[in-house]
């Protein structure tokens, strides 16, 4: 039986020795703690927290990107909505974890302790700091504090419209403590710098990269965040350019239709309107910038200006289209033209030149055609039998007509080489 009992008390004793402590940490710890920190320690927000003040306090900051609400092009303006992960050590916050229940961390009112005020200072707001009075900073027993403010951020970004819509913009928020210099508040990046995980993406902006870079001059230390985004062009490809490009192709058209229309001039002037309004679509959307010039907007500018000389070009052949033979000689160098078109398009044809008598220039004419005095402008008609059919003459009709396919080939062939030009530079610049 005493055998037993020893064996009992030995056991005990051994549980005892090895079995781990454990510790309760109650209320009364955390109160006791923040009393001996605020009360009796007397702790003053107001003192930067280093025992030496001659020594800098580090801060180190990450930023956890939520996500971008809103990029304004033409106010160059960016707002994000995000987090920073701020840390520093607090001289003044350090305990023993033995004396408070080994409490080894705690949450304070962030209003309650010293912090850095840090401040966005490429804002457009109005300037106030990180966080609110209803966050806690988390403290740990070796003096380490945690600040995770959150916030939305209102920052400038200068804006590269060379190449809208495919175009890709780098904007940056840069953080500093606005009211110490880097050798009493020294700021730099995390190990970390922007952190995405938790970002939602934007239905206009992708971002392709980021980066984060410490900025020591004039005596102030500051962070900078890059973002570096690319735009997601199809919504203006749909909505903009695809019409663009569509209409400029409609405005070589108006040289297809018969001036017997009576439509061309409405037509050429229709177009013209579409392009500056789209013209002024995009405008809205640029931002106001007189050192960059967006190359869509010198397409619409071109197409502008090829809709203007198209209407100008109709008018004028909308006269001659009128004109009469027998009033007005048609020049031989519009015959030459009349019938180099006439050769291109493969169709027979009856060679007519004005009669030049009163200038004293015979016309030259190939064998087997003969010509008719009897009208000042002399006709050459074919002569395949003794008794000849006069074939009819050209017109100023023939010579509009003639004019209108030179002009869609040549407006045609501009409009291709301006559009491919200038969107395959875009998009190889984008990629």
């Amino acid at each position: 039986m005493e055998c037993r009992k020893l064996n009992l008390m030995v056991l005990t004793f051994l549980i005892m020795v090895y079995l781990p402590k454990v510790n309760v940490q109650t209320s009364d710890n955390a109160k006791n703690l923040l009393y001996q920190i605020f009360n009796a320690s007397a702790y003053n927000k107001a003192v930067r927290p280093t025992y030496e003040q001659n020594t800098s306090t580090d801060v180190v900051i990450d930023f956890y990107l939520t996500s971008i609400i809103d990029f304004d092009s033409q106010k160059e303006k960016l707002t994000t909505s995000g987090y920073l992960t701020i840390s520093w050590n607090d001289y003044y916050l350090q305990w023993t974890p033995s004396t408070y229940g080994e409490l080894t961390g705690t949450f304070i009112p962030q209003d309650n302790v010293w912090k850095p005020d840090i401040s966005l200072q490429n804002g457009v707001s109005e300037l106030k700091g990180l966080g609110s009075s209803s966050l806690f900073v988390y403290v740990l027993n070796d003096g380490t504090v945690y600040w995770y403010p959150i916030g939305i951020f209102h920052s400038t970004c200068g804006i590269d419209i060379t190449y809208f819509p495919f175009d890709i913009q780098t904007c940056t928020l840069k953080l500093t403590a606005w009211s110490y210099t880097k050798s009493e508040v020294y700021v730099s990046e995390g190990n970390k710098g922007i952190i995405l995980d938790d970002y939602e993406e934007n239905s206009e902006w992708s971002i392709i990269d980021t980066s984060v870079d410490t900025l020591q001059k004039s005596g102030d230390a500051a962070i900078i965040f890059s973002i570096k985004l690319k735009r997601k062009p199809l919504f203006f490809l749909l909505n903009v350019i695809l019409p663009v490009i569509l209409l400029s192709l409609l405005n070589v058209c108006i040289f297809v239709l018969p001036a017997e229309s009576g439509e061309k001039a409405s037509f050429s002037v229709t177009v013209f309107l579409s392009l500056a309004v789209f013209l002024t679509i995009v405008t809205a959307t640029l931002p106001q910038n007189s050192e960059k010039v967006s190359l869509l907007g010198i397409y619409l500018v071109l197409m502008a200006s090829f809709s203007t000389l198209i209407v100008i070009l109709t008018l004028f052949t909308l006269r001659l289209n009128f004109r009469k033979v027998d009033v007005d000689q048609i020049p031989s160098w519009l015959f030459k033209l009349q019938r180099t078109v006439e050769i291109v398009r493969c169709r027979r044809y009856t060679k007519i030149l004005p009669a030049m008598m009163s200038q004293g220039d015979v016309p030259k004419f190939d064998p087997g055609y003969t010509v008719s005095t009897k009208d000042p402008n002399s006709v050459f008609t074919k002569s395949n039998s003794p008794t000849s059919n006069e074939k009819p003459k050209i017109t100023w009709n023939h010579i509009c007509n003639a004019l209108d396919f030179v002009f869609f080939w040549i407006f045609l062939l501009a409009t291709i080489i301006t559009t491919v030009t200038i969107f395959s530079i875009c998009s190889i610049t984008a990629v």
